[in-house]
């Protein structure tokens, strides 16, 4: 579904930035945690080891992209000047990363080790609150400017190369468990698409229900 260019409301980019800083404080205090006393649940790491799960990857991705925006967003309340395409862009390339962490979590590795671990400690920033409030704010809030269809693609970048990186060194050199359980069966091929099926669906449904919301917005401005 095609957007429609309009003035953000100032209100919903109020939030937005609230929405913002707390994705960068939740990922600042649970990056901080796994240099300090450890991770926790099913991330029971120290120091750089954490870099090893999306999850991690993913929680500073979207933390990069929501500080970015938030500096854009503050300058609009400023200046007027609208954010930039190449961060919202960001944006939903963070939030689909997120979205895949969180549903993978929710519809997968909570049945393999328990849902306690999934949200315990840091865990419950990392897995549930730090997606939630991404999509939410992505969707919800952040529905101007207008991206194209073809941002979809681009959400599917950081699925693919961790993706890579985790064949490598699970599959091929064996340097790392499989804690993802995508080599179960040695299926890590069917594993490799269905990952990649999802990462895509999750994008084109944020872009989607934001594009819907984007309309809605434009419409009652026209009234």
């Amino acid at each position: 579904m095609p957007e429609v260019n309009c003035l953000p409301n100032k209100t919903k980019m109020i939030a937005a930035i609230c929405i913002n800083a707390l994705i960068f404080l939740f990922t600042v205090y649970g990056m901080s945690r796994f240099f300090t006393v450890g991770g926790d649940g099913n991330m029971t790491v120290m120091n750089t080891r954490c870099f090893q799960f999306f999850t991690v990857d993913s929680n500073l991705l979207a933390a990069l992209a929501s500080l970015l925006l938030l500096a854009a967003q503050i300058r609009y309340l400023r200046t007027g000047k609208i954010p930039p395409i190449q961060l919202i862009v960001l944006k939903l390339v963070g939030t689909t990363a997120v979205g895949v962490t969180f549903f993978t979590v929710f519809c997968f590795l909570g049945t393999l080790y328990g849902y306690k671990s999934m949200i315990v400690g840091v865990n419950l920033y990392m897995h549930l609150l730090t997606p939630l409030l991404a999509m939410i704010g992505f969707c919800f809030l952040e529905t101007q400017p207008a991206i194209r269809f073809r941002s979809v693609f681009l959400g599917l970048i950081p699925t693919i190369l961790y993706g890579i990186v985790y064949m490598i060194m699970v599959v091929i050199q064996k340097r790392w468990m499989d804690f993802y359980g995508f080599n179960m069966g040695g299926h890590w091929k069917l594993s490799s698409v269905l990952m990649l099926a999802a990462t895509f669906l999750i994008c084109l449904g944020l872009l989607a229900l934001r594009s819907t919301l984007a309309g809605k917005e434009a419409r009652k401005q026209a009234e």
